[in-house]
Order: C-alpha cells, then structure tokens, then sequence
C-alpha cells in the first residue's frame, strides 16, 4: 500500500473533528460542575455538591486522557489513541455521561475512516 505525501502527511479534518469535540466535552463538563455547584441544576438523580464533585472529578479525567490523546496523535499510534478513546467511554459509562458517551462513540468511529487511518500509517 503506497500513501502519497498529500493523504498522510497532513492532520485530516476528521482527526481535527474528533480534537474538537474532545475538547467541547471537558468545557461541557466544567459547565455542568458550575451548574451543579452554583444554579442548584438538578439532572434525575444527580444534584447538588456530590454531583458537582463528580462532575469535576469527570473533567480532569477527560482532561488527563484529552493529554495522553495529544501525545498520541503526535506519535502516529492509532491503537494507543483508540485506547485513550476507549477508556474515555469506560469513564462515561460510569458518571453517567450521555454527552460524553455519544462523543467517545462518535470520536472511536472517526478513527475508522480512510482519512485518519492514512495519517496515522504516513511515514515521513
């Protein structure tokens, strides 16, 4: 397989796509720790300081596996930020985090397109 220096060497809008929306769910977060904290939000059994404190707790979470993402993707290792990936799901699942559910989803499928697996396979 011969990938040309135009379809591997620069970062695909998908891979862009996929940074972008993993930053928005780590803002998103801190946004709902401030409503949890603050406004007095409620959501279903989640309320007041200890669902703020999960809240934060959550978003450095995201925010060390956003980290450990980056320093993949500047490594080329496809398995290493799928796993990243993966464990942000994992991590979802258990706050429970709708949002952050359908972004990991949508963020591990994006890694199976041909735009992104080009880049993370260019050699340069």
């Amino acid at each position: 397989m011969t990938i040309t220096t135009a379809t591997g060497a620069k970062k695909p809008i998908k891979l862009r796509i996929i940074f972008i929306l993993n930053a928005l769910k780590i803002l998103i977060t801190f946004g709902f720790f401030t409503a949890f904290k603050y406004f007095g939000f409620t959501a279903g059994e989640l309320a007041g300081d200890s669902a703020a404190m999960t809240m934060l707790y959550a978003a450095f979470g995201y925010l060390a596996l956003f980290a450990v993402m980056i320093l993949f993707i500047l490594k080329r290792q496809m398995v290493g930020m799928r796993s990243v990936i993966a464990a942000d799901l994992i991590l979802s699942i258990f706050i429970p985090a709708p949002i952050g559910i359908v972004i990991s989803i949508v963020s591990l499928g994006l890694t199976f397109t041909q735009s992104v697996r080009n880049y993370f396979s260019y050699k340069g």
